[in-house]
């Protein structure tokens, strides 16, 4: 398992997520944030957010073992996004064909 960092990358850096994950994304994925309560339901609608950059954080050859006895291995993967704009172009013409259908 890995620490997942998603933070927004524009002018003001913000950290949008982060837990314990076992999958890497990869860049020009899309990521789709939830939120959610104590009991697993929705707190709000989701947020889709597009990969722009994925740092690991690799340790050195030169990296000392850790205290407990783990090998060295990638801990931190940092994940950049933006708000994905290509799934609200989608969307707005889905909701205009619904319009148009509504109008008949």
């Amino acid at each position: 398992m890995i620490t997942l960092r998603v933070t927004r990358h524009d002018r003001n850096e913000q950290l949008l997520a982060e837990c314990q994950s076992s999958v890497i994304p990869a860049r020009g994925e899309v990521l789709q944030l939830d939120t959610i309560e104590r009991d697993g339901t929705m707190n709000r609608p989701s947020t889709m957010w597009r990969i722009v950059a994925v740092t690991l954080h690799v340790p050195s050859l030169q990296s000392a073992a850790p205290l407990d006895g783990m090998p060295l291995r990638v801990r931190t993967v940092e994940v950049s996004v933006l708000p994905d704009v290509t799934l609200l172009a989608g969307l707005a013409q889905a909701e205009e064909e619904v319009l148009s259908e509504s109008r008949m």
